[in-house]
């Protein structure tokens, strides 16, 4: 393999014109990989004993050794080109085994999980303005904090959705689910009596939630209000109405319910997700663990 590598750095020196530095990180990490591989194999690895499996073997040797994600981009492609090598000019090897060689999925983090004194400080922030703008903004922020809806559904609210002899909130677009307003019902009640109508210039708009032009806020503008406010606050560019409704969802299974009961209340479709939340959870504020989630 040491010859053959060696007349791959040839070829691309002469033939490509690689750089240098190239030239060397390639010896480099097709060294690397051949003796990984032959160390698996227990012999020493020869071109044409190249499979999807010593290709596998090298991608998990790299995932266990945790490098950083740039660093195995490179050697993935160091390898890529080495393969196109041996398998269309030398042809010793399949050339379909340039397709199967994929770079390992990068593990998903935990998504940002608002403490509860910064959640309490977010909803606060807001009521201090006694503008139309402040009541709304008030009122959305408690409104995502306290039924973790999703944007699209927040911004498709109708007045006519609120209920606040009842407390409950429908979702247009989501036929026949009602959710308790909890500690939004105030907020709202608040912004519907003393904020919208301010905001109101076209009497036929019965959006919920209007922008300065009297009109339905859109989809980016509810994104910029969560962003201003957590600027306001420090608490980081990352946060978005996506990160009130796991920040909901975390409180709720450290509060004791199971991931089944969050998953429906919140509508949460997909597993990864709710590991993720769960994994959160787990942790603290202190970084210490909790016990065990209940998941039913």
């Amino acid at each position: 393999m040491k010859k053959c590598i060696q007349d791959f750095i040839v070829y691309l020196d002469v033939r490509k014109g690689r750089a240098k530095n190239t030239l060397l990180a390639y010896r480099a990490d097709l060294t690397q990989m051949a003796d990984v591989v032959s160390s698996e194999l227990g012999s020493e690895l020869h071109p044409e004993d190249i499979s999807k499996d010593c290709l596998k073997a090298y991608v998990d040797w790299l995932t266990q050794r945790e490098f950083r994600p740039a660093t195995i981009s490179r050697k993935m492609a160091a390898l890529r080109c080495f393969l196109e090598y041996i398998s269309l000019v030398e042809r010793r090897c399949e050339h379909s085994l340039v397709d199967t060689l994929k770079p390992p999925a990068a593990p998903r983090k935990p998504p940002r999980v608002l403490t509860q004194d910064e959640v309490n400080a977010l909803l606060d922030a807001p009521t201090g303005l006694s503008t139309a703008r402040g009541r709304r903004d008030a009122a959305i922020l408690a409104l995502l904090y306290a039924t973790g809806l999703r944007a699209t559904d927040t911004i498709a609210l109708q007045v006519s959705d609120i209920d606040l002899d009842t407390g409950m909130i429908s979702l247009p677009l989501r036929a026949g689910v009602r959710l308790p307003l909890n500690v939004a019902r105030e907020p709202l009640h608040v912004y519907l009596y003393e904020g919208r109508p301010n905001l109101e210039k076209h009497p036929q708009e019965q959006a919920l939630f209007l922008n300065q032009r009297g009109r339905r806020l859109s989809r980016q503008g509810l994104w910029l209000v969560v962003k201003h406010w957590a600027g306001v606050l420090g608490l980081g560019d990352e946060v978005s109405p996506h990160t009130l409704r796991h920040t909901l969802a975390n409180h709720l299974l450290c509060k004791g319910l199971s991931t089944r009961e969050v998953q429906r209340m919140l509508g949460l479709s997909s597993p990864t997700a709710i590991r993720l939340i769960r994994e959160a959870a787990l942790t603290g504020e202190d970084g210490a663990r909790r016990e065990a989630i209940p998941q039913s």
